[in-house]
């Protein structure tokens, strides 16, 4: 198999290269981007298991205005002209992409490659149509009995008025179709609610408006579904400890668990939705019930794949294997109770919260208050409770498992280092913005 691997800057397509290495005869990634960091970021360009590397032009900037439509955008069809040039000089037969707007892309594509002799490993379009537009999503959740936050798609803004009177304050507005929480805003007041609205309707057309969810944690189900739209392997970990960043609270610390809450309603969704592949389908735990409620489902792997393959669950093989029509194999069982840590992530938000705590000390003495005197907003956490979390899961009593993004730095040194610059230069932008 000679395997073309796109959209290099995410950590999963590194991942997928981990677990596809062995079984392809010669590995091809493509870049894109216009910045440098953007095109050279990311771990798979620089692995030494890559033979050519090819930079492709932008398929996204449709996807996130809203535009879902089965024929090809002019900037659509460029990607995949481009695509097909580099399946035809380096005789590829298989594609995997691993972001939201590449996988909608090639499913659109995905017989056109075939004729070609190139498997695309992405549902089939229908799928992924309705799953990319969250209003679509969220509706058939409803339906289907899982639970959802309270949703509206106001269309103007005497739709949004009514939507916010059936509505309490604070509302969430974001774009129905979005990656990375990109453009999510809170509005806590009708004047802040419109202005938010129109910033957003200049982006994207008929954005979501939500009910404010207080979350207790978070419940991520990573999912893979075979092409008859049955889940055959389904991976829900508790949150031990999550980072704050914005709107965004991404999981620092999870335990593998074989509890799965809301199974038979999860089950009933995606077979609804007719979609299949590998997916992660996000909730938080309304702390008002303990139930999750649905925020959106991702028709690809994550940057937390590591959580299954490093129990011997190589995913990626088996969707590339369902997408060949062959049979996935079986899944092979794993442990409950095992703690999963990202030590990298984890010492730079050390750094973080304890950088914090000196400027906020310092800011208070200038003021002429008690070093250890409360109410500086600056502090987003406390640095006490963060230490002893860290204590327990890293040096504690129970298995743990640490990312293997972090490892190889002999077997294939350069993608290891190259991520600990990029996420040190990802946190510096996070807390500059």
């Amino acid at each position: 198999m000679n395997l073309l691997i796109t959209n290099t800057r995410e950590d999963q397509a590194y991942l997928i290269l981990r677990c596809l290495r062995q079984h392809a005869s010669r590995i091809v990634v493509t870049v894109s981007g216009d910045s440098a960091f953007q095109r050279w970021g990311g771990m798979s360009a620089w692995s030494r298991h890559v033979s050519k590397r090819y930079r492709v032009p932008d398929c996204t900037a449709d996807w996130r205005a809203g535009t879902i439509q089965a024929e090809n955008t002019p900037a659509e069809e460029r990607f995949i002209q481009r695509i097909e040039e580099i399946c035809a000089l380096e005789r590829i037969d298989c594609v995997f992409p691993s972001y939201d707007a590449e996988v909608y892309v090639f499913s659109k594509n995905r017989e056109r490659l075939a004729s070609q002799g190139v498997t695309a490993v992405v549902p089939d379009y229908a799928g992924v149509s309705r799953i990319l537009d969250k209003s679509v999503t969220l509706a058939a959740a409803e339906r289907a009995g899982f639970p959802v936050p309270r949703t509206r798609v106001p269309a103007n803004l005497d739709e949004l008025r009514q939507a916010a009177a059936e509505i309490e304050p604070p509302w969430v507005l974001k774009p129905r179709c979005n990656a990375h929480a990109v453009n999510i805003m809170l509005a806590r007041d009708p004047d802040e609610l419109e202005r938010v609205y129109e910033q957003l309707v200049a982006t994207q057309e008929r954005p979501l408006l939500q009910e404010y969810v207080p979350a207790a944690t978070k419940r991520n189900y990573y999912i893979l579904v075979n092409r008859d739209s049955e889940v055959i392997s389904v991976f829900t970990p508790r949150v031990h400890r999550t980072r704050k960043t914005g709107m965004r609270t991404p999981c620092a610390a999870v335990e593998s668990s074989h509890e799965v809450p809301f199974e038979a309603e999860m089950r009933a969704l995606l077979k609804e939705l007719g979609v299949w592949g590998g997916m992660t389908m996000q909730s938080i735990v309304d702390a008002r019930d303990g139930q999750p409620k649905l925020m959106e489902i991702n028709p690809r792997f994550g940057h937390n794949l590591w959580y299954r393959t490093e129990f011997g669950i190589n995913e990626p093989l088996m969707y590339l294997r369902m997408a060949q029509g062959e049979d996935p194999g079986p899944v092979p069982p794993f442990e409950d109770g095992v703690l999963l840590l990202d030590p990298l992530w984890d010492l730079l938000h050390l750094a973080g919260q304890s950088l914090d705590q000196s400027v906020s000390r310092l800011r208070r003495r200038l003021r002429g208050r008690p070093p250890d005197a409360a109410g500086d907003p600056f502090e987003e956490e406390p640095l006490g409770p963060l230490v002893r979390h860290l204590r327990g899961e890293y040096f504690g009593r129970g298995r743990r498992i640490t990312s293997p993004l972090n490892r190889g730095y002999l077997s294939d040194p350069l993608p290891p280092l190259v991520r600990i610059l990029r996420v040190f230069v990802e946190a510096l932008q996070r807390r500059a913005a």
